[in-house]
């Protein structure tokens, strides 16, 4: 009855486990990256980190605004710090080392009324090579 049950749990166990692979990320596709999350790329020998929310003015849903707002976000490439904004009269890439780097959106985007705590933000990027 013991091996049995040893049986049943060590089957369980094997068919729980997760079948997925850490994603490899491409050049021009994009990628998300939380923050103070690193996403490497092997096959390029770089890596980039999304270390800082630097400011955060956009218009939240709910609200009538006179201009869009910005959220303005510290990429590292390696050793390098980038800016990146999300409004189109900012800066929204940058180009280190022969890579561009795009930041195609911040999210969540913000809620009139709800504070959004730090780990949940998230940039999405697309690295292409010069």
């Amino acid at each position: 009855m013991k091996k049995a049950l040893f049986l049943i749990a060590m089957m369980l166990a094997v068919a729980c486990q997760s079948t997925h692979s850490p994603i490899t990320p491409k050049l021009g596709e994009e990628i998300k990256v939380g923050l103070n999350q690193q996403v490497t790329f092997p096959d390029e020998g770089f890596s980039i980190q999304f270390n800082d929310l630097l400011e955060d003015s956009r218009c939240p849903k709910g609200v009538t605004c006179v201009w869009a707002g910005n959220a303005k976000v510290a990429i590292q490439f390696n050793k390098q710090i980038v800016s990146l904004n999300t409004f189109t009269d900012y800066p929204k890439q940058a180009t280190v080392s022969g890579y561009t780097i795009q930041l195609v959106s911040v999210s969540p985007y913000p809620i009139y009324e709800q504070k959004i705590q730090e780990k949940e933000y998230i940039v999405t990027l697309i690295v292409i090579k010069k």
